[in-house]
């Protein structure tokens, strides 16, 4: 059945219908895309394979945003929600999540490639850390290959050892009780998987600080890099990194507007929050269109479609692009500020039937 189904969207594609019924169904739509990592072919081996796409694949994918959409930059997304200015049909907003240094040294030459603007969310204490690896990927990423297992690394810190938690949220159950345990300690438990020949995982604070007179705009993404939902004190930690960024640029210029949520996790006290910080729009990683009204938005809280490499390319790894239209133009649509609890099930639907 799933042969078929893909038989008849190449078609589709091919004939031009699909990109007709984009241009009609999604004209009153923003669809913001999600990226992490972008990497030259030849350094792909032991990054997460979910969120990272090689540079020829991202390249592919721009020149499929500019065919098919408007891309805008996060200052008309902004102009938008508060109706000083009308978003184009079809728009488009990308954005990179975390901060990580291949966004600025291989993902911005392909944008500036193709004369396109994007946006980076970025998680201030992982910019701000001075040791090349980032101690969130040093831990997770002999997980991911199986280096070692769930349970032996929960038991590596010191102390009264914790119930080992199962279900969906172990890998942040984990992320939170190395966040939370002191730093030298952790540094010590990590100190063997630490890749010593890696290049550095994060951008530097310069680096961070040159993006906007690269036509990037810079976002928060928390400052912790752990679940806001999660955490005793969201506004603390959203609060230390709108400070941190604030503080990059002397005229106040840069001061984030913007919230990507980490690990998409967020809620209504979540939103709270950022609000009372003084972000004005949050986004999040719930896979939805936003619906505009005659160009605006309705709404402060926002869904992002991730792209993952592993959905969007064809049996010899280029880009399909109708894989990459049945992805983004079948979204459901939702008015900003919507969430996945108000439509039980609907979610999960849709992932199903774009996969």
């Amino acid at each position: 059945m799933t042969a078929i189904r893909q038989a008849i969207r190449n078609a589709a594609y091919a004939s031009g219908a699909l990109a007709a019924y984009h241009r009609r169904r999604n004209a009153a739509t923003l669809t913001v895309v999600m990226f992490h990592r972008v990497l030259p072919a030849d350094r792909l081996v032991g990054a997460d394979p979910e969120y990272t796409v090689s540079a020829d694949l991202f390249a592919a994918c721009l020149r499929f945003f500019r065919q098919h959409y408007n891309v805008v930059d996060l200052a008309e997304v902004l102009a938008a929600r508060s109706s000083r200015r009308r978003l184009k049909e079809r728009a488009l907003l990308i954005t990179f999540d975390d901060g990580w240094a291949d966004n600025a040294c291989v993902a911005l030459p392909l944008l500036r490639q193709e004369g396109l603007p994007a946006t980076v969310f970025v998680a201030t204490d992982a910019v701000a850390d001075p040791s090349p690896c980032w101690w969130q990927e040093t831990l997770l990423r002999p997980l991911r290959e199986g280096h070692v297992s769930y349970e032996a690394l929960w038991r590596l810190l010191p102390g009264p050892s914790a119930p080992i938690p199962a279900g969906p949220d172990r890998e942040l159950r984990l992320l939170l009780r190395f966040h939370d345990c002191d730093a030298a300690a952790r540094a010590r438990a990590l100190a063997p998987f630490v890749d010593t020949a890696a290049q550095r995982h994060m951008m530097t604070l310069d680096m961070v600080r040159r993006l906007p007179s690269d036509g990037i705009a810079v976002g928060a993404h928390g400052a912790s890099h752990m679940p806001l939902s999660f955490l005793p004190s969201p506004f603390a930690d959203l609060a230390r990194a709108r400070t941190a960024l604030a503080g990059l640029w002397n005229d106040g210029a840069g001061r984030p507007q913007t919230l990507a949520c980490p690990h998409g996790r967020w809620s209504a006290e979540v939103a709270q929050a950022a609000r009372a910080v003084g972000f004005q729009l949050i986004f999040t990683s719930e896979p939805w269109l936003n619906a505009t009204v005659d160009g605006a938005l309705s709404g402060d809280v926002l869904g992002r479609v991730d792209i993952p490499a592993h959905q969007i390319v064809a049996a010899d790894g280029s880009l399909s692009p109708d894989r990459l239209a049945t992805w983004l133009f079948t979204r459901p649509q939702r008015p900003p500020g919507i969430t996945a609890a108000s439509f039980p099930g609907r979610l999960a639907a849709a992932q199903q039937e774009a996969s």
